[in-house]
């Protein structure tokens, strides 16, 4: 019996999913080593039990708890960092949900009426079935956004001297 569905699904259209799919991922995925380290460094000096800290707490720790935590460091090193960095922080959480669309949400496989500039749909099922589609510069965009703030927490926050 042939599969009726194949000749609606796009293997440019696939192979285009699985590329920012995979990427913005992997982006966010050094963000939160960022934010790890960042943790880590306001804590212990020390490379070693740096590390022993970093592979045996913030490894177990949710990105949104490290968010939170990070959070907390910063705005206890000065109470002006309320408001100079909140920014920061709302960035941080869009981006996290961002990335758990990414993570969690069923690629749609067959959307025919695409082309190649329209990007990629998921699926999501929470409370009724809707399409959630990014345009192929909607999902530069997001890989911007976590290239830049990985940047900036790197540069702002980082202690960098060795």
């Amino acid at each position: 019996m042939e599969d009726n569905i194949n000749w609606i699904i796009d293997e440019s259209y696939i192979d285009r999913a699985h590329y920012y799919r995979g990427k913005i991922i992997s982006q966010f995925c050094f963000l939160e080593m960022t934010m790890s380290m960042i943790i880590t460094e306001s804590f212990i000096s020390d490379r070693e039990l740096g590390n022993q800290m970093y592979h045996t707490l913030l490894e177990r720790m949710t990105f949104e708890n490290k968010r939170a935590s990070f959070q907390v460091i910063i705005y206890g090193r000065a109470a002006e960092n309320r408001t100079k960095y909140k920014h920061i922080f709302k960035e941080l959480s869009e981006l996290n949900d961002l990335r758990n669309q990414f993570a969690h949400y069923p690629l749609i496989p067959t959307i025919a009426d695409w082309d190649q500039e329209t990007g990629i749909a998921l699926a999501k099922f929470r409370d009724k079935p809707n399409a959630i589609r990014f345009k192929v510069d909607e999902l530069e965009y997001i890989l911007a956004r976590i290239n830049k703030i990985d940047y900036m927490l790197n540069h702002a926050f980082r202690n960098t001297e060795t």
